[in-house]
């Protein structure tokens, strides 16, 4: 998977000037004044208090199909995965006939990119060849 990243513009904007703590958990947050104080558990045991007037947390994801509300629980049971992704053919085609996953659902079988809008040049001529020849 992608590590975290920005855009190339973003790093003179935020390096320096705004800090950052990476590889902590938020284990526990109070108002304090018009900021907030955050308790933070590093990856070697460690905890610290944070101050700030804003903060935003970055705190990661996984891709669950089960999660899928919109997904009948029939549908998501038919699903081939890889991981808790569905597995998809050349064409972005799951295993149940006619439904197709791009994005983040994509990235398992075609890589990281597809979490990305640049992976819409490999995602968008895939898509469309298959939904056509499905339909004929």
């Amino acid at each position: 998977m992608l590590g975290p990243s920005g855009a190339w513009w973003l790093k003179q904007r935020v390096v320096g000037k705004v800090p950052l703590f990476g590889d902590r958990r938020i284990i526990g947050a109070t108002v304090r004044g018009s900021g907030v104080r955050l308790t933070v558990r590093s990856a070697d045991g460690s905890v610290r208090q944070i101050e700030s007037d804003h903060v935003i947390a970055g705190t990661g994801y996984r891709m669950r199909l089960d999660a899928l509300g919109f997904l009948s629980p029939d549908v998501r049971i038919g699903l081939a995965r890889t991981g808790g992704c569905p597995r998809l053919d050349d064409g972005l085609a799951s295993s149940v006939p006619g439904l197709h996953f791009t994005g983040l659902p994509a990235a398992a079988t075609f890589g990281p990119v597809m979490r990305c809008v640049c992976g819409t040049g490999t995602a968008a001529p895939r898509l469309a060849a298959s939904v056509a020849s499905y339909l004929r």
